[in-house]
């Protein structure tokens, strides 16, 4: 399965990624800062640096997924 993950560097975020590619899935990790997600490292793991708030980002993102999952916070303040 193709797995777009938003919020991806976030605690939980981070382990979404984890177990769909420990799950076999080919895996987009949508991030605003990819280098955190420096310490994941997958040959069906694709990171993507962009804003869940550019609409036109997000729908490069998640085309041709089979399914969109959303970890995003309100992060720390």
């Amino acid at each position: 399965m193709k797995i777009a993950v938003f919020g991806s560097t976030g605690g939980t975020g981070k382990e979404l990624v984890k177990q769909a590619l420990d799950q076999g899935h080919d895996v987009v990790a949508y991030a605003r800062n990819p280098e955190n997600l420096n310490d994941i490292r997958h040959e069906n793991l694709r990171i993507m640096q962009g804003d869940v708030l550019d609409q036109a980002a997000d729908e490069i993102a998640v085309e041709g997924q089979d399914a969109v999952l959303s970890a995003i916070g309100a992060g720390a303040k």
